[in-house]
């Protein structure tokens, strides 16, 4: 302890040598002071004197003591209570205590503490010790180190001591002590000051949070005065001195404390009254999960965002705080209840919601109606992209369609084409007519199933034929196109008739038009009831476009660039793959293969 307290003196004289150096201040070796300050030593030596809080609250509270043991009845002594102002000016944890004033400011200081000087007794005494005590219970609620910590409970013990034993007794005359006992109380009582001074404390951070709890400050104020006016209400009514009545009644509070503390935090599952308090407090009368209960089942009864809305904003305008509330949409506007001087607006892109109050709204209030207004705001705004998705989806579908069926159209034209052109070609007239008639009708059918898509954008197309049936009717549309055909499928196996003719067409029609570029290519044709594949012995697709040829639209000089691309997409809905099985010079091949067996017709 010495060791400490030699320690804490050397730092208190360098830091009051730093000082003499700072401010000019001389000092002879005898200790006798020589010189003169300059003008910033006022404000230099206060901020000298905030970084040592511990030594300023000593110092207010040896003063105070003073005062309170009959000391404000002396008029010297009572001269003490300017100079404890002026320490605890310094050490409070509100505002900085080596702030500059003006000199509105110093004149409204110095008339409080004149006035107070003049009004000085036991009850001003008393209420001082419980301001002091809430002051130094906030403070120390704040505190994080042990060591401060302690110093501070501490001087709040000190104080409760002072209050009760020191100012009481002057206060009532039946609040009497022994007289011995209170003369020895006066004397040995500042003995324990100077143990403050061996808790080491930093200067409290008035610019931060930490810096002083209200809500633990006037608890302690509260607490205080129960057990002040305690004992002084159980004199009479026990008929017991007032130290009997003074250790009881500490006794009754420190029990309800306990129990109270029990509640707040309990160890044994129960949520405590802290847990009901912070919720009330947040909740202000309508707790958040309620209300996004309110919103849960507004949202599935009403699939539109203004309906949802609508209702959402009745829910809200039925709580008791609430007088109206109106909203502006960029399609609408909508109110609910009166309107009244008192709101608050909600602006959230081209939504801006209004709430109006009956009366004055607390910031809490404000900041608890913003809250709820974000989260309806939300599914607001969640349902509206739903409802863009939802159209979005459905403009695609259409564009999507559309373009399946413009590139129908164009392989119909060219099977008409390829018709027209055997037609004009020397042969067998019957043979020719026996192809029309077997093509014709395949043709037209086709025509309407893809008319048909533009009604039913969503139409299916699982329609199933027999594979036999559907390789022969493939053979007769490109009979004269030159092809090998390879495959003899059995009868009974069913494919997707829409998915075979698209992967077919738009295989057959790419491999034609790139025997134009290449002439003489062979192209060869292989089924097997199940899997269908179009090779050539032709030039390989370059890697840049073999990569993204089935995945997306592609540049193309010959069609659209959209037909294999629908029809891999096509084969994906359908639990078939569409695949480039081969890409090298002398032999471009894909397949077109089920993943699953195919079922039978």
């Amino acid at each position: 302890m010495s060791t400490y307290s030699n320690k804490y003196a050397h730092d208190f004289w360098a830091e009051f040598d730093n000082l003499r150096r700072e401010t000019g201040l001389q000092v002879s070796k005898y200790g006798q002071g020589v010189g003169k300050m300059n003008a910033g030593f006022g404000r230099t030596w206060g901020k000298r004197l905030a970084n040592w809080p511990h030594l300023l609250l000593t110092s207010h509270l040896l003063m105070v003591h003073a005062l309170a043991f009959g000391g404000w009845q002396v008029p010297a002594v009572r001269l003490l209570w300017l100079a404890a102002l002026g320490l605890f000016l310094i050490w409070q944890p509100f505002v900085a205590g080596e702030q500059r004033i003006n000199g509105r400011q110093a004149s409204v200081l110095l008339g409080a503490a004149l006035l107070s000087t003049v009004l000085l007794g036991p009850w001003l005494l008393l209420v001082w010790c419980g301001v002091l005590a809430a002051t130094i219970g906030g403070r120390a609620v704040g505190t994080e180190q042990r060591s401060e910590r302690a110093g501070y409970l501490l001087a709040f013990g000190y104080l409760i001591g002072l209050a009760v034993l020191g100012v009481v007794p002057e206060i009532s005359p039946a609040a009497q002590i022994d007289s011995a006992l209170r003369h020895s109380l006066a004397v040995f009582m500042p003995m324990a000051l100077p143990a403050l001074l061996l808790f080491p404390a930093r200067a409290p951070r008035r610019k931060s949070g930490e810096a002083f709890d209200l809500f633990y400050g006037m608890l302690v104020f509260l607490v205080m005065s129960v057990l002040v006016l305690g004992a002084l209400a159980y004199m009479p009514i026990g008929g017991a001195g007032y130290v009997e009545s003074l250790f009881k009644t500490s006794m009754s509070v420190a029990g309800a404390l306990l129990l109270v503390a029990w509640a707040w935090n309990p160890r044994a599952g129960f949520s405590g009254i802290g847990s009901a308090i912070s919720h009330y407090l947040l909740s202000l009368g309508m707790p958040l999960e309620q209300w996004l209960v309110h919103l849960s089942e507004e949202s599935e009864k009403n699939a539109d965002p203004a309906r949802f809305l609508t209702a959402a904003m009745q829910r809200l305008a039925a709580t008791p705080w609430v007088l109206g509330i109106s909203w502006q949409m960029s399609d609408g506007y909508g109110e609910v209840g009166e309107s009244s001087p008192h709101r608050h607006v909600c602006v959230a892109g081209e939504l801006t919601l209004t709430v109006h109050f009956r009366h004055v709204p607390s910031p809490a209030l404000r900041w608890h109606v913003e809250w709820l207004l974000r989260l309806a705001v939300e599914f607001y705004l969640v349902k509206r992209q739903s409802q863009q998705l939802q159209q979005l989806g459905y403009a695609q579908a259409i564009y999507e369609t559309g373009a399946r069926v413009t590139h129908d159209v164009k392989n119909l034209l060219q099977s008409l084409q390829v018709l027209c052109y055997a037609a004009t070609q020397p042969g067998d007239p019957a043979e020719v007519a026996g192809l029309l008639r077997r093509q014709l009708p395949q043709i037209a059918d086709r025509l309407k199933s893809t008319l048909d898509k533009l009604q039913s954008p969503q139409a299916d197309d699982s329609e199933t034929i027999e594979a036999e049936l559907w390789w022969r009717r493939l053979q007769d549309r490109y009979a004269h196109a030159g092809i090998a055909w390879q495959g003899t499928p059995q009868a009974g196996p069913a494919v997707p008739r829409a998915l075979f003719d698209s992967v077919a067409e738009n295989l057959l029609q790419n491999s034609l038009a790139k025997r134009q570029r290449e002439p003489g290519l062979p192209i060869a044709v292989i089924f097997d009831g199940a899997s269908l594949a179009v090779s050539d012995n032709g030039s390989a697709i370059p890697q840049a476009l073999a990569k993204t040829l089935l995945s997306e639209p592609v540049p193309s000089n010959d069609g659209l660039g959209i037909g294999l691309y629908h029809a891999a997409r096509q084969a994906d809905s359908l639990d078939y793959r569409l695949a480039l099985a081969e890409n090298r010079a002398g032999l471009v091949r894909f397949v077109l293969s089920p993943l699953r067996p195919l079922p039978a017709t």
